[in-house]
């Protein structure tokens, strides 16, 4: 799905606004930060590595979200001079909630879980009590449920972003847009839940 997002999306594009500026920047390095993340847990020797990007990831996904749809121009322009006017994540997911009241609390579902992603950012317990085995020894213990929860998280929310970033460079629809419809259909068809699953 990585590769397919990468693929897909607009390569050229018109940089006429600092909003457009600033958002393909972000989406620039979400796209760096899933691509470490896959390869990280692909090594199997980097897993703390590869979870403390989830957050940065999610930050810089919310921050295009909001930059599209709840910055002022005051805050382009200090963002353009290097200031930080990002709201809290936990704000911004509310902010973006309400202008994107069609999600159905997309957005705001990861609130829950912003110290734990902080901790496994910045060493938190979510870190350090993942240091060691179970008889003791020094290494790192992972399993493989919580590495498959980073893995389609965090490829939904590049997915979300490819398909705004899609639509925002063509200024259609997701239906009315050949890569948005491209996208969504490619994921539906990784990330399907098996019929057996459901039923």
């Amino acid at each position: 799905m990585h590769n397919f997002v990468l693929d897909t999306v607009p390569q050229e594009l018109l940089l006429d606004t600092d909003q457009k500026t600033i958002i393909v920047a972000l989406f620039s390095l979400v796209v760096e930060h899933h691509g470490a993340i896959l390869t990280l847990l692909r090594t199997g020797r980097f897993d703390g590595s590869a979870f403390a990007l989830v957050r940065p990831l999610i930050d810089a996904i919310y921050r295009a979200f909001w930059v599209h749809f709840c910055a002022a121009p005051h805050h382009l322009e200090a963002i353009r001079k290097g200031e930080s006017p990002y709201p809290p994540l936990p704000n911004m997911a509310d902010e973006v909630e309400k202008r994107m009241s069609y999600t159905g609390g997309l957005f705001t579902i990861v609130k829950p879980f912003i110290k734990s992603l902080h901790g496994f950012t910045h060493g938190g317990l979510e870190q350090l009590g993942r240091r060691f085995d179970a008889e003791g020894n020094i290494k790192a213990t992972y399993d493989d449920g919580a590495k498959l929860e980073v893995v389609n998280s965090t490829t939904s929310f590049v997915v979300m972003l490819a398909v705004a970033w899609c639509q925002i460079v063509d200024g259609k629809q997701p239906e009315q847009e050949p890569r948005s419809e491209a996208l969504m259909t490619r994921y539906s068809e990784l990330f399907a839940i098996p019929a057996a699953i459901e039923g």
